[in-house]
This record gives structure tokens, C-alpha cells and sequence, in this order.
């Protein structure tokens, strides 16, 4: 499996923000997510975090962390097509 460029995790992130119907933190270091019971966080340097409800990754490779916060936000009853 090859890893995800910056790039990707960008756009990956922008289309789970418009599913979510939220604002999506994008600027050349970090881009990041949140709402009332979530957050995502990804860094260029490719380490990122995550939280939804009472489930945190911190620290974590952003991959782990985007793979997670989906399955985690589906597991919430969110509906995501990412």
C-alpha cells in the first residue's frame, strides 16, 4: 500500500468536511476538522491526532489517524463516503 501524499490527505479531508457540513482547517502545515464530538488533525510532518467521543489517537501516523477517525465516525452513525 502506498502512503498518501500531503496533497491527497488534503483533498481526503476537504471531502469528509463537506459530508460532515463542517469547515475545514487547511494551511501548508496542518489541515484539521471539528465539531461538537470529533476532531481530526493532520501535521505535514505526518504525524496527526484524532477524536471522536471518548476514542483519541494521538501522535499517530496520519494515515492510522485518517483510517481510524472514519471508522470511528461511522461507528457514531456518521454516514461517510471517504
Amino acid at each position: 500500500m502506498t502512503a498518501m501524499t500531503w496533497s491527497e490527505l488534503r483533498i481526503q479531508m476537504a471531502r469528509i468536511g463537506a459530508t460532515l457540513g463542517v469547515v475545514v482547517r487547511s494551511d501548508p502545515e496542518v489541515c484539521g476538522l471539528s465539531g461538537l464530538d470529533f476532531h481530526i488533525s493532520l501535521h505535514h510532518g505526518g504525524q496527526g491526532d484524532c477524536q471522536v467521543g471518548n476514542l483519541s489517537l494521538i501522535d499517530c501516523p496520519n494515515e492510522l489517524v485518517l483510517t481510524e477517525f472514519l471508522r470511528w465516525m461511522r461507528g457514531a452513525g456518521h454516514a461517510l463516503e471517504a
